[in-house]
């Protein structure tokens, strides 16, 4: 039974409250490995250090392992017990060596059946109360005693089962009765457990089912803490969310705060207030551009006490004054009998009617159309400028006159003729001219033409010599050319 697992330990500092867990690895730390020899397992610590203690060292193999640190048994080199007030220094640790973990005889085969995962056999091993299973220490135990001994396998078995993320056992030995928040020695739960091994769904079950997710071991880690050291996103999540969950469920609902005065009535009435001083209070809830026909409408309000004596004493010691008015100053200085002339009341002004909805909705359409009959005109504008740019290329294209266009057509064949770079220049018609070739014009030979005798021995091939057919009478043609050039014969125009 061989499952090997690798798993890396890191020694931390004590995490501060509502702060982000953050690791810093030694400088001086180095590897060891540990093989389990009830499972047959190894795994490896990669931060043990020569100052480490071995409680230390087993309180990492917690984490590691998944076995309590009551029941762990460490050598190396012999079979001797590795003390916990030791050191690693003093138990000469080197790079790379490996420690035998060995567990007490009576939880041996208990650690065996989970890692195996075999529920049936696990529960004949005394892990509830009552239980049948007995050894013969058991055997002499009182039934306090007995009972102690029975929650402690049970537990056992829990923290393994979560550990190897085992759900199926984990909720069979939950509803059986083992305690989910029970700790190790060193103040470690299931919790803890599930979380370095990164089993968010063993997280998940161990929460719903009690666990408490602010338990902390004695190194002050929460579950939290020791998913962020070990990088288990999904367990790190799943505790976020439940401790939302919980802090939601405590919060209580603020006291009514005391409302405004057009809060308390519907926005359709004309239910606004005015202060003693011509203050209006009033709302507006929409954002600029949306329809205001729901908005409250409050009439405006009159001048301010303040502007009306400003004026009116502008119009009694200023004359000069833009304020200053016979008509309003009648209003308030008596007449010759010395009574005082009744107040002209003004009208109220217009109050602006709110839109309704269908102008507010063509209001809108019409935006609508404006900005598509501009990006209609922008569309032809560029249509248009790319026909204009088309048609100034086609007038230059037509510029160019006949004769420089039939002569660059001649050049054009020229090049494309498979043979018009061939050195070969052609006689005249009467010095062997029968092989159709064209004849010299202006006093030089003109480029030969494939007679029927030139693809006759092209077709000829080689001779035995290795020299090609075409090839010789390629030569005749070079002597015909150059007793041409000597006599200075001109061939006649063709």
């Amino acid at each position: 039974m061989s499952n090997p697992k690798s798993l890396t330990i890191r020694k931390g500092k004590r995490q501060e409250k509502n702060k982000p867990f953050k690791y810093k690895k030694r400088h001086d730390a180095f590897k060891v490995y540990v093989t389990v020899e009830a499972t047959e397992e190894k795994f490896t610590l990669e931060d043990v250090y020569n100052d480490m203690k071995i409680s230390q060292l087993k309180d990492e193999l917690e984490f590691a392992t998944g076995i309590p640190m009551s029941i762990q048994r460490l050598s190396y080199l012999d079979e001797g017990e590795l003390q916990d007030h030791t050191d690693v220094r003093s138990s000469d640790f080197v790079p790379g060596c490996i420690v035998q973990l060995k567990v007490w005889p009576m939880y041996q085969e208990l650690i065996e059946a989970v890692v195996a995962n075999e529920i049936d056999w696990v529960f004949r091993l005394g892990v509830t109360n009552p239980s049948d299973y007995h050894t013969p220490a058991s055997d002499y135990m009182t039934k306090r005693a007995r009972a102690t001994w029975l929650e402690e396998r049970g537990f056992i078995a829990l923290c393994l089962a979560a550990h190897r993320g085992h759900e199926e056992m984990v909720l069979k030995l939950i509803n059986s009765g083992v305690n989910v928040n029970r700790k190790t020695p060193t103040g470690k739960t299931p919790l803890h457990l599930a979380s370095a091994t990164g089993y968010g769904e063993i997280v998940n079950t161990l929460l719903y089912n009690g666990a408490d997710i602010n338990a902390e071991d004695q190194n002050g880690y929460s579950a939290l803490t020791v998913a962020e050291r070990f990088g288990s996103k999904v367990c790190s999540r799943y505790l976020f969310q439940f401790q939302w969950q919980q802090r939601a469920k405590d919060i209580k609902p603020s006291k009514k705060v005391p409302m405004f005065a057009h809060q308390y009535h519907d926005s359709a009435m004309p239910v606004w207030m005015r202060g003693g001083r011509a203050q209006i209070y009033f709302s507006k809830i929409l954002k600029p551009g949306e329809f205001e026909g729901t908005a409250l409408h409050a009439p405006k309000g009159g001048h301010h006490p303040s502007l009306a004596h400003k004026k009116l004493r502008n119009a009694t010691y200023f004359r000069d004054s833009p304020d200053s008015n016979a008509s309003e100053l009648d209003d308030y200085f008596p007449d010759e009998s010395g009574v005082l002339p009744p107040i002209n009341k003004k009208k109220k002004p217009q109050i602006k009617r709110p839109p309704t909805y269908d102008e507010w909705l063509a209001k809108q359409k019409e935006i609508e159309r404006k900005i598509a009959l501009e990006n209609k005109k922008q569309n032809e504008e560029e249509m248009r400028k790319k026909m204009e740019e088309e048609e100034k290329k086609k007038e230059e294209t037509e510029k160019l006159g006949y004769e420089k266009w039939l002569a660059q057509r001649e050049q054009e064949k020229l090049e494309r003729s498979p043979r018009h770079s061939s050195p070969v220049k052609h006689a005249a018609s009467s010095l062997g001219g029968a092989d159709g070739y064209a004849s010299s014009i202006g006093g030089a030979l003109a480029v030969h033409h494939d007679g029927a005798l030139r693809v006759y021995l092209r077709s000829l091939g080689k001779s035995k010599a290795g020299v090609a057919y075409e090839d010789w009478l390629n030569d005749k043609e070079m002597e015909i050319n150059s007793l041409v050039r000597q006599m200075g014969v001109r061939a006649p125009p063709v």
